[in-house]
């Protein structure tokens, strides 16, 4: 059976624990976000113990070409805003005849149901979805709502970010220490084992497509009109075409034109050709100009007035939520009431 659907439209998020910097009471269960197909919750299931997402779904979603869902909203949005250090992939478990009143062992999980007489199997998996996951203040959700909005109302920017990420997801190198001096890296030798180096080999050329589609997203093919490109590139970016891009000897301008034609083109598609070492690099080099030029076109979003907002956030629960405090103690808790009292 396809879920959600007319009877089952109900799903916990997993991956995700929501700390109770929000002072909820055990049972407490809250409107967060409400996008245009769904709304989300926030559940606090038990006493002192973390609240989860609670994600309400209008079954003609099934009537569109793609679904825009919160999962991959926030995977996009958590990618972003880490420098690619948190790729957190958010499963739907749902739930028939959700009441927030029940405890976890008397909902009814539809997929999980055929091990509801294998004790072990049923409370291993109902410890992956209540206890596992990163542990979240839920004012991150508040502080990013106009990248959630620009994603999902804007398609040229949602694509290009589902490449970039999805390249780094096939390929990972550390984002951060390619972007430092080399005095200031973490870790400055991330280089693959040998062993492994003939494994990565389809990654390589997977990260340059991926990388090469996301700047295509923005700034189309790199023709033969200089004049019409540079108009193009001043539309969409505040990077200054002349400028140059890393330790490259090319310009971010000319870099589009070398990316497509020779990156993409020729080392892509001849991978096993050339020494390995060379090849990841100029892997690296697409993948962080494609974040490059993301992350620039988001900049210029930012710089205009955003009219529409299909997605909108709950102000009082906002109001309710302390930055500053990370704790999975409910407000039945005598201490966590003091210190709520005390905001």
């Amino acid at each position: 059976m396809m879920f959600p659907n007319q009877d089952i439209n109900t799903g916990i998020l997993s991956g995700l624990l929501i700390d109770n910097s929000f002072g909820p009471f055990a049972k407490e269960y809250s409107e967060v976000i409400s996008l245009p197909e769904e709304k989300i919750y926030v559940w606090t299931p038990e006493k002192d113990e973390y609240s989860k997402l609670i994600s309400t779904v209008k079954p003609s979603i099934h009537n569109l070409s793609y679904w825009k869902n919160f999962g991959i909203l926030f995977k996009y949005v958590m990618a972003l805003t880490s420098d690619f250090e948190s790729l957190i992939e958010l499963e739907y478990k749902w739930i028939e005849n959700f009441d927030k009143g029940k405890t976890k062992n008397e909902l009814i999980y539809p997929d999980m149901e055929k091990y509801r007489h294998d004790e072990f199997m049923f409370n291993y998996d109902l410890k992956e979805i209540y206890e596992q996951g990163r542990v979240l203040n839920l004012s991150y959700l508040f502080d990013n709502r106009r990248l959630f909005n620009e994603l999902y109302i804007n398609d040229k920017f949602f694509f290009a970010v589902q490449h970039v990420v999805s390249a780094v997801s096939t390929h990972w190198y550390c984002h951060l220490c390619e972007l430092s001096p080399p005095h200031l890296r973490k870790h400055p030798n991330h280089d693959f084992e040998k062993y492994y180096e003939v494994f990565a080999l389809p990654r390589l050329e997977i990260a340059i497509i991926q990388a090469t589609k996301a700047v295509e997203g923005l700034l189309g093919q790199p023709g033969s009109n200089k004049e019409k490109r540079l108009r193009r590139w001043k539309e969409v970016l505040d990077i200054d075409p002349d400028e140059k891009f890393l330790d490259s000897n090319k310009s971010y301008f000319t870099f589009h034109s070398y990316l497509v034609n020779e990156i993409r083109n020729n080392v892509a598609h001849n991978i096993k050709n050339k020494p390995f070492k060379a090849n990841r690099k100029l892997t690296i080099q697409a993948q962080i100009y494609a974040w490059k030029l993301v992350h620039d076109y988001y900049g210029k979003l930012l710089k205009s007035n955003l009219e529409n907002e299909p997605i909108t956030f709950n102000r009082e629960i906002e109001s309710r939520i302390r930055k500053d405090l990370g704790t999975k103690i409910t407000a039945e808790n005598k201490l966590a009431t003091t210190i709520y009292k005390q905001h």
